[in-house]
């Protein structure tokens, strides 16, 4: 009998531990599954808190999440009330750290009362992707010690909380990011597409809608293939296909008229992938319309001051032929040419402007283009009126220059602009050499003059429309600001720049450079021909 009442003995307490080990399980079953349940965060952990306060016997239970600068309390029922003042302190204490209190350990004063309230309490904290999200407390009125299984649980539940409160919160915060996304997409006047990597269309705003004449239930879902047969936007298929390199300078007109300048640009996840792209549609027909009434005014006004103008220097030149002048009367009629000479200069260069204008729709005249031709018939252009100020005007030209494929008439006045300037802003005697060489497969022209020079300062905006570099020195010097503008809009319409190169009472040198390739060399035009029809 000694020997069967120990094993009895010992087969019920294996039978107590598992129905405990089975209560334990079913209760965090039931804990998981409410978490997985879903639902308002409220809800779930106040919920979970009331599973567990039950499973565990506990007075107390709840969960502490921080929100900015306040906190979140979710807790069991009857765990209100006195608990709430110790939140805030056991936060403090173990937010990355569990906390236990034991009657041995000396408690931290915001703790201190802890000891005559509560038997045993414990404090975990609440982490998920490594960021700290409040904490979980535990509290009994009795003397408790806690058992391995219950660390345990305390763990397990901390964890799977903390996993409701992060995916709550990234949900919550990817809801507002939605509903400000809805909110911008649909005040925005401007139409917004939004296509994925397969070209499946993702978003078309209330703005698409009106200047397409689509409604987006048509569009979204579909294939840019299945909306560009819907509607006459073959250019921006391709702009969101890839198949044009840029949007730069394009313009788009839809049904009713109105012009757009598109915008794309490409969307890519945390990774720096690239999950799609974004084309955005700005209005501009109002300034385009203003656009064209500008250069249909300056055209109009500028043809008509061509034709006076022409007549006063053709009177002016016949004048001799009436008779012999006096000085005095050679004096006014040279004051009448000099300024019949500037006002044609001033109408040719605003109407150069205006054609080369960015947003204007200048087209290169490309012809055969000989570069030593143009540097002499220059040079012997200006010859008179370097000679008047007894200035030194040569020309120097590399030998190896081909003949290039420009626009000939814009090359001529933008290095006639370059000489112009630097006679009139050098002293008399001084030296000014206009230059072409071949340097690094580039063309290379250089006006270059014994000047007074130009501070870095004033470099800066020189080529600038209308900037004029004023000072005591230059004060009689009389120009308009548009040489110099003309000069880097004719080098960046051949692919080339403009720049100068100077210092105070050094002199400058300003240089136009352009490629010797693609469509600057004779023959591209019908090599890029034959290229495109095999």
């Amino acid at each position: 009998m000694s020997e069967v009442a120990p094993s009895s003995q010992s087969v019920e307490e294996l039978r107590e531990q598992l129905r405990q080990y089975a209560g334990e399980q079913a209760l965090l079953l039931e804990i998981t599954r409410r978490i997985a349940k879903g639902g308002a965060l409220e809800t779930v952990l106040t919920d979970i808190a009331q599973l567990a306060q039950r499973g565990l016997r506990a007075k107390c239970l709840r969960f502490v999440v921080t929100s900015g600068a306040s906190l979140q309390v979710y807790y069991a029922e009857g765990s209100n009330g006195e608990f709430a003042a110790w939140d805030a302190p056991l936060l403090a204490i173990a937010q990355q750290a569990p906390f236990e209190l034991s009657p041995e350990a000396a408690l931290p004063q915001p703790l201190s009362a802890l000891r005559g309230l509560f038997g045993a309490v414990a404090a975990l904290p609440l982490i998920a992707r490594e960021a700290p999200l409040g904490i979980l407390w535990v509290a009994y009125r009795e003397a408790h010690a806690f058992g391995e299984w219950e660390r345990n649980f305390l763990q397990l539940l901390a964890a799977q909380a903390a996993i409701a409160i992060a995916n709550a919160q990234a949900f919550e915060a990817a809801r507002k990011g939605r509903e400000q996304l809805a909110a911008i997409l649909t005040s925005s006047v401007d139409p917004i597409l939004v296509v994925d990597t397969h070209e499946q269309i993702l978003v078309f705003n209330p703005a698409a809608e009106r200047v397409f004449g689509i409604s987006a239930e048509r569009v979204i879902g579909n294939q840019l293939s299945a909306f560009a047969s819907m509607t006459e936007a073959a250019e921006l298929v391709a702009l969101l296909r890839g198949e044009v390199s840029s949007a730069e300078g394009m313009e788009w007109q839809n049904a009713s008229g109105l012009t757009f300048a598109p915008r794309l640009s490409e969307m890519h996840n945390e990774h720096g992938q690239r999950t799609g792209s974004v084309l955005m549609l700005r209005d501009i027909t109002r300034y385009k319309n203003l656009r064209d009434n500008q250069a249909d005014f300056t055209s109009t006004v500028s043809h008509d001051l061509r034709l006076p103008l022409t007549y006063m220097k053709g009177y002016v030149d016949m004048m001799p032929m009436v008779g012999e002048f006096n000085e005095r009367q050679r004096h006014f009629a040279e004051k009448i040419q000099s300024g019949i000479a500037q006002m044609s200069d001033l109408v040719e260069k605003i109407l150069d402007a205006s054609r080369l204008d960015p947003e204007g729709n200048y087209r290169l005249h490309r012809e055969p283009c000989d570069i030593l031709k143009m540097v002499s018939d220059v040079v012997a252009t200006h010859a008179a009126a370097a000679e008047k100020n007894n200035q030194t005007l040569t020309a120097e030209t590399a030998p190896n220059i081909p003949i290039l494929h420009l626009d000939d008439m814009m090359m001529r006045r933008a290095l006639n602009n370059l000489t112009d300037n630097a006679i009139k802003y050098t002293p008399q005697n001084g030296t000014i050499t206009v230059r072409a060489e071949v340097r690094d497969d580039m063309l290379l022209l250089s006006v270059r003059d014994t000047g007074r020079g130009i501070s870095e300062e004033d470099q800066r905006t020189l080529f600038t429309r209308f900037r004029r570099i004023r000072n005591k020195d230059n004060i009689r010097v009389r120009g308009n600001g548009l040489g110099l503008y003309i000069v880097k809009r004719v080098a960046e319409l051949h692919g080339g720049d403009a720049w100068v190169e100077s210092a105070v009472g050094q002199g400058s040198t300003f240089y136009i450079k352009i490629p010797m390739s693609g469509e600057n060399l004779i023959g591209s035009g019908r090599l890029q021909e034959s290229a495109q029809s095999d």
